[in-house]
């Protein structure tokens, strides 16, 4: 029983989805530390690890012996809009079983639109029968946006099951099966042949509004954009107004700029725009705690625990001391 001073705890807080199977998993796998929420009584002095999702901010100095912080999930937009944080590592989380969710849940689209399941839909609601060619897998033009851990793990997979695949990132990547463009003067390269493009760029200052109405400029007008990432990636109303426009052809949106997303919402109505409610790689405890409680043993193994993410508070910082030192 945690008795506060003379015990080291890991706070546990996963703001919006719930504490209880967390806890539950990891009392399992560190059967014993003891794990605390913010409905406990919790000595700050006493916090070791602090296990977060949308953690109030600020919060996280108040604890003067913490080790890091883990994220509850792949994302870092709360973590980065902190203005201070210790000088610990903060880890993001990336579950190996996530990642491929979201990766079929791409592949899905792609073979809905490929196939042109959603002409057949209309065409049943209005009993017509007939068929339409379809391009061959390879000949079908497929675009991964943003080749981190999650993209390109799906744009990998996607290419593993015969899709013509390029993949974009604002630095060089490499993918094997895909092949690759950097910088904003190559995103029209590799936009040219794609009937879908799949946004895996996590959510930035860089990457607000990514998918504006210049960037979809670039789309050809038989395009349809899939997000798996964030909300804000992309400029929902410019998306909504070019497919009015037909200038692409529908969206697959999973992530909205506001979840739910409200009854009021014009992307609710329109029949080429598809609306699932963040179901693209949902994280489970059970398997996601295996990876956190790996890190936690890491760091006290005196290990760097991986990947490592750096809000921008803290590379503001890491730039003062290095002028300092210069």
């Amino acid at each position: 029983m945690y008795q506060g001073r003379d015990t080291m705890a890991i706070l546990l807080n996963n703001v919006g989805y719930g504490n209880a199977p967390w806890r539950n998993a990891l009392g399992e796998l560190l059967p014993d530390d003891v794990v605390l929420t913010p409905e406990d009584a919790i000595t700050p002095d006493d916090v070791e690890f602090a296990l977060v999702w949308d953690h109030p901010l600020g919060d996280l100095n108040r604890y003067p012996n913490l080790k890091a912080i883990l994220l509850l999930g792949a994302g870092t937009e709360h973590i980065d809009r902190e203005t201070y944080l210790p000088s610990v590592p903060v880890v993001r989380l990336i579950d190996p079983d996530v990642v491929m969710e979201m990766a079929r849940y791409a592949l899905y689209w792609v073979l809905h639109f490929h196939r042109g399941f959603d002409s057949y839909q209309a065409q049943q609601a209005a009993q017509y029968w007939h068929r339409h060619q379809v391009p061959t897998a390879s000949e079908f033009g497929v675009t991964v946006l943003g080749l981190g851990q999650i993209g390109a793990k799906v744009a990998a997979f996607i290419a593993s099951n015969g899709f013509r695949v390029n993949g974009w990132d604002a630095a060089p990547k490499s993918v094997s099966g895909v092949e690759t463009f950097s910088g904003a003067d190559a995103l029209s390269d590799a936009f040219e042949h794609a009937s879908v493009v799949v946004n895996c760029l996590p959510l930035t200052m860089q990457t607000h509004h990514f998918l504006n109405t210049h960037t979809l400029s670039l789309l050809p007008t038989d395009a349809v954009l899939v997000n798996i990432s964030r909300g804000d990636v992309i400029d929902e109303k410019a998306v909504l107004q070019f497919i009015r426009q037909k200038r692409i052809k529908g969206a697959v949106l999973d992530a909205h700029s506001i979840e739910p997303l409200p009854s009021t919402s014009a992307l609710w109505q329109h029949p080429n725009v598809w609306i699932t409610p963040h179901i693209a790689g949902a994280t489970k405890a059970q398997s996601a705690a295996k990876i956190v409680v790996e890190n936690i043993t890491r760091i006290r193994n005196g290990e760097a625990p991986f990947p490592q993410h750096l809000p921008p508070c803290q590379q503001f910082m890491t730039k003062i001391d290095v002028a300092s030192q210069s």
